[in-house]
């Protein structure tokens, strides 16, 4: 249309440009928001207002034009031309139809049919022109012509449910459904992972059809709740059920229906569908802005083709609803439109609507200053903005052709928009990028922080000190730090005999189901995992106990299940474990015991007072210290106390040769109670003896608190373990460690070691831990020592009797590591931990064999702790426990927490290596027996 010769015919009449100016100006988007637009008074151009619509005059006008000699002047599709030529940066979605070369439809039910058809021809067109997916697919309209060419017999007993499963064809249901059988018969051998996630999908999708298509639940509903929700053919007498108002809709019975809202439907289902497609929510940030309101022109428009009724329900349900849509309807006719017609006489509406095509600015400038009171009084003019092009008064051909090449054939009006920087496509998606990026971040940051502040995991149980982890684990997390190969086989044994616990549980849920907390040390005091290794065999009897439990099959027999809980180093965080015991309690009252327990120390005492205050039972494996027995009434140990160690150790070495006096060596730790309570029972059973003694104190390597504080007792003090060990080399006599194993003892028999020291060393049964860690045994190879060990293992196994027998095999076989020289530390810590599992296993065995309707709970088995003992009467029965480590017997006072005459060993080593020869041994315990020269005592 850009040429002068022949091109330009189509427009010389009067207005040509202002009226295809005027057009371009109303199919253009703004820039942001779809507020109230104005045209300037020098060109026919958008100024942006407040995008509030407080004015009313918010809308696309109808711009009907009366044309009568369409045959010459075919404004329609000069239009039509223009925005075909203007596609950048976009092209504008149109439609065009001549209705006059139709044919005359025909209306059976009012205007139903031809409107009916006009807009099919209108979404179809504006479907083809899709690109991107940025135009509408119109699935409000599709649905009701769907249901309008649907018909459903008259004799149906149950017409929803027909419905209903025609609806379900065209859903998203019958997709599944389809891929379904299509997998089925043509991949026949198709994963079963595929066919299941295809089953899945279809039954989801099921579901999901059947709660949606009645259109009762907001948003999931969709399309189908706009139907119950709209204000055509009044949905309520339908329940505001889409089924039973679809079933109006079918054919059949649409008919029935009023004419006029069935039209009002249609329109406002399409008009709908537009309104949708140009929203931009929140959750489609993808979607590109158009800039471009689409447009559908209608040539050839009377009261016989539908196109001016359309025009009137366009009109009424604008006024009705008062949403915007962003549709630009225009017509060409050869006479007003009936609404028009109605009121041209009036003196001032009847004037706005005679305007011509060369006053087109004004005109839309007259009909937007009167859209706000036609809104409010629903008149049936109000969205109509007629032109009539006037060709009696053609202008002068030169000054035409000079207008139009002027505007560079109109090419300056007919491109879109850009739209504002903030509002295109690439920024909001660069927001929402960043938006989601400070999401995701913010979230990463928060499971990096919570994964740092739980030991690099997401289990809570678990906590990170700023040096070392503690809390509790099932086994499928590493306590124990360092860790090496031996450790990481007994966690994942426990954490495997933990499923095999909750899946025996499942089998026989009328068996006992307890879990018991290993709660030790698992932080090495010297860096490494050989330090850990007491702590691990002790690890590994609870395992061998649980182990026992899962091939039971009593029925009061309880189904154990083991939790490892960090104290910390030095069971410095005990306190903390503690009360984090006592939470998992509350939620879990299957939680019966603690086992373990390290070092008699003030934070191990502390620890004890916390357990106590959550009131959960504990029986401590290796602890000592006589103060500890008296602390707590839920407190309970199987090794025996420092004054029965004493004693024996006493008349030990009462016996050894060339004795002319004993020195006891001990920790100036003010918050090691061990250390100090066997200094003081040792020099008590010594001097009782007769034996010369005196006592030196060293400064500890690892002190238990911060301040270590002197036990201010007038005897020498040495900088550390290492200076009182060299202090033996002068001293010809018994000399006693009364200190920690780990690490103080090494340095003590190193430095000793290095002077030639020919004292008799005895260490205590700490030491047991120095002598577990062979890497580091076994780097003092010059100097023997005694040491006290509460269980030692026999070595070769097959020299045990009884249970020790039943015990080491299974640990042999459990942990194959065990079963060799280098394994096997013969220091006892497995049996002893094993001992003191067997201790609330029995206890709940007795509770169940006693009456099987009292519940299982903390309370409950230590009452039956308290009864292990063997019975003086003969009726009753006994109920002591022939330990791993010897006779476990609480004497029947309920006041009483140390077993009777439990068994003390002592140990040498040798050329670095434990003799498998035990130098004494004092106690009951079966297969083993007792020096003559024991001690009585409990």
């Amino acid at each position: 249309m850009r040429g002068q010769e022949g091109k330009t015919g189509p427009l010389l009449f009067k207005g040509a440009v202002e009226l295809v100016k005027l057009v371009g100006a109303l199919r253009q988007r703004p820039r942001a928001g779809d507020p109230a637009r104005q045209l300037h008074e020098s060109e026919v151009r958008w100024r942006r207002r407040n995008p509030v619509d407080v004015d009313g005059s918010r809308g696309l006008p109808m711009l009907c034009l009366v044309n009568a000699d369409r045959a010459r002047f075919p404004a329609l599709q000069v239009i039509c031309e223009l925005l075909h030529e203007s596609a950048e940066p976009e092209p504008t979605p149109y439609v065009y139809r001549d209705l006059a070369v139709q044919p005359t439809p025909v209306r059976r039910h009012g205007y139903v049919e031809p409107v009916r058809d006009i807009l099919v021809s209108a979404r179809k067109g504006l479907v083809q022109q899709s690109t991107g997916g940025r135009l509408p697919r119109f699935p409000l309209f599709t649905l009701l012509v769907w249901l309008m060419g649907e018909r459903i017999d008259d004799g149906d007993q149950h017409p929803d449910r027909t419905l209903a499963f025609r609806v379900q064809k065209i859903s998203l249901h019958h997709r599944f459904r389809h891929a379904v059988q299509e997998i089925d018969g043509s991949l026949p051998d198709a994963p079963p992972v595929l066919r299941l996630f295809l089953f899945f999908c279809f039954v989801v999708s099921l579901l999901w059809f059947w709660i949606t298509v009645p259109g009762r639940v907001p948003v999931i509903s969709g399309k189908y709740r706009w139907f119950v929700r709209q204000p055509h053919l009044a949905p309520k007498l339908s329940g505001r059920n889409f089924l039973r108002f679809g079933r109006r809709l079918t054919d059949g019975h649409w008919q029935k229906e009023d004419p006029e809202y069935v039209c009002r439907l249609l329109v406002n289902a399409f008009l709908e569908d537009l309104r949708r497609a140009y929203r931009i929510g929140l959750w489609k940030v993808w979607r590109k802005r158009r800039m471009g309101y689409p447009m559908l022109l209608l040539d050839g428009a009377d009261a016989d083709n539908g196109g001016y009724e359309l025009l009137r329900l366009v009109n009424a349900v604008r006024n009705q609803l008062g949403d915007f849509d962003p549709l630009l309807l225009i017509t060409s006719g050869s006479e007003y439109p009936p609404p028009v017609r109605a009121v041209l006489s009036a003196p001032v509406r009847g004037a706005r609507l005679k305007s011509t095509a060369d006053a087109a600015g004004t005109a839309y400038r007259s009909w937007q200053a009167a859209l706000p009171i036609d809104r409010l009084a629903r008149r049936k003019i109000t969205w109509f903005l007629p032109l009539r092009i006037d060709t009696m008064d053609l202008p002068d051909p030169a000054v035409a052709v000079s207008a139009w090449n002027s505007l560079g054939g109109y090419h300056g009006d007919y491109q879109l928009d850009r739209p504002l920087l903030w509002t295109r496509r690439w920024m909001r998606l660069s927001m929402a990028a960043i938006l989601l990026g400070g999401v995701v971040g913010g979230g990463a940051y928060a499971v990096a922080a919570t994964r740092q502040s739980h030991c690099g995991s997401l289990i809570d149980s678990v906590t990170w000190t700023g040096f070392e982890c503690v809390g509790v684990a099932d086994g499928t997390f590493p306590m124990f730090q360092p860790s090496n190969d031996h450790i990481r086989q007994v966690e994942d044994r426990i954490a495997d005999q933990n499923r095999q616990a909750a899946q025996l549980h499942d089998a026989y849920p009328a068996r006992p189901y307890i879990t018991l907390v290993s709660l030790q040390a698992l932080t090495s005091s010297n860096g490494t995992a050989d330090g850990l290794t007491a702590a691990r065999e002790g690890l590994e009897g609870v395992a061998v106990a649980q182990r026992r439990q899962l091939v039971a099959r009593g029925t009061a027999d309880p189904i154990v299940r083991v939790l490892v809980a960090n104290a910390g180093r030095g069971m410095r965080e005990g306190v903390r474990v503690a009360r984090q015991l006592a939470v998992m309690a509350a939620r879990d009252r299957g939680i019966v015991g603690v086992v373990g327990l390290d070092m008699s120390s003030n934070a191990t005492s502390d620890t004890i007072q916390a357990i106590t205050d959550a009131g959960i039972p504990m029986v401590a494996s290796t602890l000592s210290a006589d103060e500890l027995a008296g602390q707590s009434p839920l407190y309970f140990q199987v090794a025996p106390q420092n004054q029965r160690e004493a004693e024996v150790v006493a008349e030990f070495v009462k016996r050894q040769p060339k004795l002319p006096s004993a020195r006891v060596y001990y920790s100036d730790d003010g918050s090691d109670k061990y250390s100090s309570n066997l200094r003081e029972d040792l020099l008590r059973a010594l001097r009782r003896r007769g034996i010369p003694v005196s006592a030196a104190a060293f400064r500890p390597n690892d002190p238990g608190s911060a301040d270590p504080a002197h036990v201010h007792y007038a005897e020498p003090l040495f900088g550390n373990a290492a200076a009182a060990g060299r202090a033996t080399c002068s001293y010809g006599g018994v000399v006693f460690f009364a200190g920690r194993g780990v690490p103080d003892f090494g340095d003590f028999v190193s430095a000793a070691a290095l002077c030639g020291s020919d004292a008799t060393i005895i260490g205590d049964d700490d030491v047991s831990r120095y002598v577990a860690d062979q890497p580091t045994r076994r780097q003092n190879r010059a100097l023997p020592y005694y040491y006290a060990s509460f269980a030692a293992a026999p070595a070769p196994v097959a020299q045990a009797r009884g249970v020790a027998r039943d015990f080491y095999l299974g640990l042999n076989e459990m942990f194959g590591f065990e079963d060799s020289a280098d394994g096997r530390s013969l220091d006892g810590h497995a049996a002893l931990a094993y001992d003191a599992s067997l201790v609330f296993i029995s206890a709940t065995a007795y509770l169940r064999e006693s009456s099987a309707d009292i519940p299982v709970s903390p309370g409950a088995v230590w009452r039956e702790i308290t009864a292990i003992h063997t019975s003086a009467a003969a009726a009753q029965i006994n109920k002591h426990i022939d330990g791993v480590t010897g006779a476990i017997d609480y004497g029947g006072d309920i006041a009483r927490h140390v077993p009777l005459n439990k068994p003390i060993a002592i140990m040498r080593v040798e050329n670095g290596e434990v003799l498998p020869t035990i130098q004494a041994f004092c106690g009951t315990a079966t297969g083993i027996p007792a020096a003559s020269w024991c001690p009585a005592g409990p």
